[in-house]
C-alpha cells in the first residue's frame, strides 16, 4: 500500500504549486478580458483566459512536476539506473544542479492551457443548458463535470506524454538526450509510434487515458463539495447555476435562456423599469429621463 503514496511530498507541493498557479492565472486574465459584472460566460473567453492562465501556471509548476515525475518512476528502472532521490528538497537541487528544472517547460504549458480553456467553457456550457432544460437538478454537476474532464483529456494528455517524457528521459549511450526539445520529442513519438506506416495511430499519445480522466473527475468533483462546504450551502450559486446580476437595477436573476436572453430582458424591463427605476421604462412620463436598459 505504500508503493501507492510514494513521492507523496513532491505531489503535495506540486499541487499547490500548479493548482494556485493556473486559477490563479486563468481568473486573473479572465477579469481582464471580460469586466462584464454580470460576469455572464462566453466560451471565447473561456478559452483565451484558459490559454493564458494554463501556459503561465503550467511554466511556473514545471521544476516541482519534474521532481514529481522523477520520483513516480524511479522504481520502474533498474536499481543501477536509479535516481534515488531522498525527498523533494533532495530532487530539487539535483535537478537544478542538472539544469533538468524547466525542461519540457513549454509542453507543460500547453497541457494546462488545453486543460482549462476547453474544460472550463465544456463544463459550463453543459451546466447551463441542462438548468435551463431540467432545472437545479444533482446531474447538472455530474454530467457537466464528465464532458469538461472529457473534453480537458482530449485538449491536453498529448502535451503531458511530451512533457512526463521530457521530465523523465536519461542520456542514451552515446551521452545525447533521446529528445532536444518538446517539439522533438513530439515529432519522434509520432515518427515511431503514431505513424500509420508502422501500425499504429493517434493513441500513442493518449496511453493511460482512463486514469487522467478518473483523476481529473475526481479532483474536479471533490473541489466543488468542498466549495459548498466552505460556503456552508449545498448549491453555491456560482459554481451551482447561472448567477446573473443586472448591475442598472441591482437585481439579481437566475433565469437564464441560452439561446436568446430574451426572458431575462423581458424580466428586466418589466420588473426593474416599471417598479425600482420608473425612468428606465420606455414609457416615462414626460420630463423624466429615459435610460435604455443593456
Amino acid at each position: 500500500m505504500k508503493k501507492f503514496y510514494s513521492s507523496f511530498d513532491a505531489f503535495a507541493l506540486r499541487t499547490i504549486t500548479y493548482t494556485t498557479a493556473r486559477v490563479w492565472g486563468f481568473l486573473y486574465f479572465y477579469d481582464w478580458i471580460n469586466p462584464d459584472p454580470r460576469r455572464q460566460p462566453k466560451i471565447d473567453f473561456y478559452c483565451y483566459a484558459g490559454i493564458a492562465g494554463g501556459i503561465l501556471g503550467g511554466v511556473l509548476a514545471n521544476p516541482f512536476q519534474v521532481v514529481f515525475n522523477r520520483m513516480q518512476v524511479d522504481e520502474m528502472y533498474p536499481a543501477r539506473s536509479r535516481r534515488n532521490y531522498k525527498g523533494f528538497v533532495d530532487g530539487f537541487t539535483r535537478c537544478a544542479e542538472e539544469g533538468a528544472l524547466m525542461r519540457g517547460a513549454g509542453a507543460h504549458g500547453l497541457k494546462f492551457a488545453g486543460l482549462v480553456s476547453v474544460g472550463s467553457g465544456t463544463y459550463d456550457y453543459i451546466k447551463e443548458n441542462m438548468f435551463y432544460f431540467f432545472g437545479p437538478i444533482s446531474m447538472n454537476r455530474i454530467v457537466g463535470t464528465a464532458a469538461g474532464c472529457a473534453a480537458a483529456v482530449a485538449a491536453s494528455m498529448p502535451f503531458d506524454a511530451i512533457a512526463t517524457r521530457m521530465h523523465t528521459m536519461r542520456p542514451l549511450p552515446n551521452g545525447k538526450m533521446p529528445y532536444g526539445s518538446s517539439f522533438d520529442c513530439f515529432t519522434k513519438i509520432w515518427q515511431y509510434e503514431g505513424s500509420f506506416n508502422h501500425q499504429s495511430n493517434f493513441g500513442c499519445f493518449y496511453s493511460g487515458g482512463q486514469a487522467y480522466f478518473l483523476r481529473l473527475y475526481v479532483i474536479a468533483m471533490a473541489s466543488q463539495y468542498m466549495l459548498d462546504y466552505y460556503h456552508h450551502s449545498s448549491k453555491v450559486s456560482e459554481f451551482w447555476q447561472p448567477a446573473r446580476f443586472h448591475f442598472q437595477s441591482g437585481l439579481d436573476y437566475d433565469i437564464h435562456n441560452p439561446y436568446t436572453d430574451g426572458f431575462n430582458q423581458i424580466m428586466v424591463h418589466n420588473w426593474a423599469a416599471k417598479q425600482v427605476m420608473p425612468a428606465l421604462h420606455p414609457f416615462a412620463a414626460d420630463g423624466e429621463s429615459q435610460i435604455g436598459i443593456v
